[in-house]
């Protein structure tokens, strides 16, 4: 039975590679496509059921150990293509199915997907008595909700040792990770203990409110997620401030930049060159240039594999200039704009890089909206206390003034 279901299996394989090979989609009608997704939906959806109903049975198989690879895991991931995570989930997954013949049963029929059935087969594992019950709730609500429904299956606790033994899981196997996607953007990844993680929801949240209040009066709305990120960089800028390390001994605003020479000489990064934080990613050199006043910059300048330098530039500013700054700037300094929270000093006369001085002549606070247009768009920023002007990039003509810019 099995290896003539294989011989099927196979044929149908070369059926689908036979039917994709030099495919256009241009040559079909839109409904055509919309009934072929729908079918590749469906053959993927079978492919998916049938990887969980044998991955379990073939980790015991010791073909894979040939092939180099550390686990059968190891092997499915690299087969299918995705990360270690997906294919451990795949097979744990398939070893709870074992031993719960109706989730099996609904997955095989297509009644659940292969992601509800894996939440299903969570909740079922702990409390065998809820797997009827889940397995009706699934196709009625939305996943969201499964998921909600089999945490809180997870943490039913029968005694007080068990739920204390549980939180301490949680704490022992607390996480912060990090990573950069393709684009350079930083992504983070928190697993805390609910009272705690509630705390820094709770602070960040609180944040995002004064945020979207300040952009409601500016007539400019963002998203919410977008108000919680700066949310939680503005908590981390304060707290980095209020720690009042000794800035020249890596406090808490710290950061070390690698460079290549020939990029530092040009202005930005052409091809193979460095621009990058250590630890985070590359960089935009105005990124560099635009760092906040209170960082400590330590610049690692190389040529090739060599260092050349390592220069440390202390950008803080004193606190009778910045209590002077604070009194004298109040609101961002650009003609038009009322922005008093999160302002940011900036070296208007000339950059730091040059001048290496934080006196108040030369320096002005403006919003992170403005910030941006100056560090990446090629505004300046002129005319000194009472005469502010905000100047647009040359186009070919003489800069001209310009009030706040309506992109």
């Amino acid at each position: 039975m099995v290896k003539s279901s294989t011989g099927f299996l196979e044929g149908a394989i070369a059926e689908a590679r036979a039917f994709l090979d030099g495919a256009d989609p241009a040559v079909v009608s839109p409904g055509r496509a919309a009934e072929l997704v729908e079918s590749f939906c469906e053959l993927e959806r079978l492919g998916a059921a049938g990887k969980l109903l044998f991955c379990s049975r073939a980790a015991q198989s010791d073909s894979w150990g040939s092939t180099g690879h550390r686990s059968y895991a190891s092997f499915l991931a690299q087969h299918q293509g995705t990360a270690l995570g997906e294919a451990v989930s795949a097979i744990e997954t398939s070893r709870r199915l074992e031993g719960l013949s109706k989730t099996k049963e609904a997955l095989l029929r297509g009644e659940i997907s292969p992601s509800q059935a894996k939440e299903v087969s969570l909740g079922a594992q702990r409390d065998p008595e809820v797997e009827t019950e889940l397995l009706d709730l699934a196709p009625k609500e939305t996943f969201r909700s499964l998921k909600e429904q089999v945490r809180r299956v997870m943490c039913r606790s029968g005694s007080q040792k068990e739920e204390k033994e549980r939180y301490m899981q949680i704490q022992s196997s607390r996480y912060l990770r990090h990573f950069c996607d393709h684009d350079g953007a930083l992504h983070i990844e928190a697993k805390l203990a609910p009272d705690l993680g509630a705390r820094v929801v709770s602070a960040i949240c609180a944040e995002a409110d004064a945020i979207f209040r300040q952009h409601r009066k500016e007539d400019r709305p963002e998203p919410a997620c977008a108000y919680r990120a700066d949310a939680l960089v503005a908590l981390v800028k304060r707290a980095g401030a209020a720690c009042g390390s000794d800035p020249r001994r890596g406090g808490a605003d710290s950061v070390v930049i690698r460079v290549d020479a020939s990029a530092l000489r040009r202005g930005h990064a052409q091809g193979k060159e460095l621009c990058e934080i250590r630890g985070v990613g590359q960089v935009p050199l105005a990124t560099v240039k635009r760092l906040l006043p209170e960082s400590f910059v330590k610049i690692l300048v190389k040529d090739s594999v060599d260092v050349l330098s390592v220069c440390h530039v202390g950008r803080l500013v004193s606190a009778h200039v910045q209590s002077t700054l604070e009194e004298r700037d109040g609101v961002c300094v650009v003609p038009g704009c009322d922005v008093s929270f999160g302002l940011e000093a900036h070296h208007w006369r000339e950059e730091f890089a040059k001048c290496k001085t934080t006196a108040l002549s030369g320096l002005c606070r403006i919003c992170p909206r403005h910030h941006d247009m100056v560090s990446y768009r090629g505004f300046k920023i002129t005319g000194g206390p009472g005469r502010w002007e905000l100047v647009t990039p040359r186009t070919g003509g003489a800069e001209e003034p310009s009030a706040l810019d309506s992109s």
